[in-house]
């Protein structure tokens, strides 16, 4: 039997992660709404393009801030920047990579010179 205090922690913290994901949903351009409704692609009158949930205008009178409607431009300009930045890392990492191995390979002409000079 487990305790009680137990379980209401555990449903704490799933409320806690689930506030979480919806906060990191709102970065990019979403796959799905945090409700788990599909996203689909609107056109406002005046030409916007958003990422709107599909039951966002049903529950319009009664918004619970969980339901997606995001800029397209918007949402592209995130991916776009989270692109960038992985490129950024990727290139440190390389170059990091790359003086990692030329000190490698010095060394190992070092011990080849050594052990040559030894019979």
């Amino acid at each position: 039997m487990t305790d009680p205090y137990y379980s209401e922690i555990k449903q704490h913290k799933r409320e806690c992660d689930w506030l979480y994901a919806v906060a990191d949903a709102n970065h990019g351009i979403p796959n799905k709404c945090a409700c788990g409704q599909s996203i689909v692609l609107e056109t406002s009158e005046q030409g916007m393009q958003y990422y709107v949930c599909k039951v966002f205008e049903v529950r319009m009178m009664c918004d619970d801030g969980l339901h997606f409607r995001i800029c397209s431009l918007q949402a592209l300009e995130h991916e776009v920047n989270d692109l960038k930045k992985d490129a950024r890392d990727e290139v440190k990492t390389r170059l990091k990579l790359q003086l990692k191995i030329q000190q490698m390979s010095e060394e190992i002409e070092e011990l080849k010179k050594l052990v040559k000079g030894f019979p």
